[in-house]
């Protein structure tokens, strides 16, 4: 199968350059799978032939795989936290973010396609500013999701007595109603400055932010702008809060107050997982933005991959939601929903955390009335 893809991929190259080997001279283009990153199928000066046949194959392997698991696992996740299981805070995160990635998966056939036909784009306009935003929105929400949920597990361990009386299914659903709105805001840009480039004499259509185009400084200084606006927004600053909110759960944890909870490992994995996937993106972005001009030429070549990397961590979080839920053996005995249903619940994790809060003010009292005797 793989060897019928590569002769597929090689002929259809072969084709293409022959017809439009001057094109690259003038252009940059850009794969569907969107971001901010570009994609030069036609320029085989930054790889050699086999090395971007491999990262076709690879980047379509990759996201086939994403589609194939992210779809039925991201529906099976909203349909137990959403319609089986009684809803609590912790159902309506995960539910939420099981939403944004079943978006993203969605859209990965079109990306396949996008990377088979070597960036032709065969959708129309509406099709080209739609799909790829879809993407950027699945990275804002989740990874505002995933910031929630780590001021969740925060509230839960440092303040649990505000967490108890401030923590709230209504809030919950605000709070991810916010997310998505964010999301949205910040996919703006994708959506504005994408537009379809036809070619006739070429018989070729792409899907490409304008500014490659209007070469204008003001255009130029604008798409620089989304991209350290999705790095500083969608990595950094989340990655340095969810990095505090662990850190100090940690040393509480540490301090025997408190007993390690399955949950946190669980949240602990599906944010780091997020941050390893979707970091190629942003360094891509901004090595063809920032780069010298041979890094921005191997950048490019390396789009597809980067792209479907990301792909890939919207399919993830159901696996890792089963194979961590619970014990091999237990798995073996267990059906799936009652993994899902131990993996979100929060009960054990609440009622610990309050004990805890409570025994500790309780020996506080003690201790006291013992002095004053």
């Amino acid at each position: 199968m793989t060897d019928i893809l590569c002769q597929f991929l090689h002929r259809d190259n072969m084709d293409f350059s022959e017809h439009y080997g001057n094109f690259s001279e003038n252009y940059v283009t850009e794969s569907y799978g969107e971001f901010d990153l570009y994609y030069d199928p036609l320029n085989e000066t930054s790889l050699s032939e086999q090395g971007h046949r491999s990262i076709w194959v690879l980047s379509i392997v990759l996201c086939s795989i994403a589609c194939v698991l992210g779809i039925p696992g991201n529906a099976f996740v909203i349909w137990i936290a959403g319609v089986k299981m009684k809803r609590t805070v912790n159902t309506i995160w995960f539910v939420n973010l099981a939403a944004a990635d079943l978006l993203c998966c969605v859209s990965i056939p079109f990306s396949i396609a996008d990377i088979i036909l070597n960036s032709h784009w065969p959708y129309g306009e509406a099709m080209c500013k739609i799909l790829p935003s879809m993407v950027v929105l699945n990275m804002f929400a989740s990874v505002f999701t995933l910031v929630l949920i780590s001021l969740d597990r925060f509230a839960l361990v440092i303040l649990p007595v505000w967490a108890q009386n401030h923590r709230s299914i209504t809030l919950a659903w605000l709070l991810c109603g916010l997310v998505w709105v964010l999301g949205l805001l910040l996919s703006l840009p994708s959506m504005i400055y994408r537009e379809i480039v036809v070619h006739d004499d070429m018989n070729i259509t792409l899907c490409i932010y304008n500014h490659l185009q209007d070469k204008t400084e003001g255009n130029q200084s604008a798409i620089k702008a989304i991209h350290v606006t999705r790095l500083i927004l969608g990595f950094l600053i989340p990655l340095l809060v969810i990095a505090v909110c662990y850190l100090l759960i940690g040393r509480r944890v540490s301090s025997g107050r408190f007993k390690s909870q399955r949950a946190f490992q669980i949240i602990l994995v599906v944010v780091t997982t997020f941050f390893v996937c979707w970091l190629p993106y942003h360094v891509i972005g901004l090595v063809i933005e920032y780069g010298k001009e041979a890094s921005q030429v191997m950048a490019r070549a390396l789009d597809p991959l980067a792209i479907s990397l990301a792909y890939v961590n919207s399919c993830l979080n159901p696996v890792l939601y089963v194979f961590m839920g619970q014990d091999f053996k237990e798995r073996v005995r267990v059906s799936l929903r009652k993994i899902f249903e131990k993996v979100f619940s929060e009960d054990v994790t609440l009622r610990s955390s309050v004990y805890s809060k409570g025994q500790s003010q309780l020996s506080r009292a003690t201790n006291s009335s013992e002095a004053q005797v």
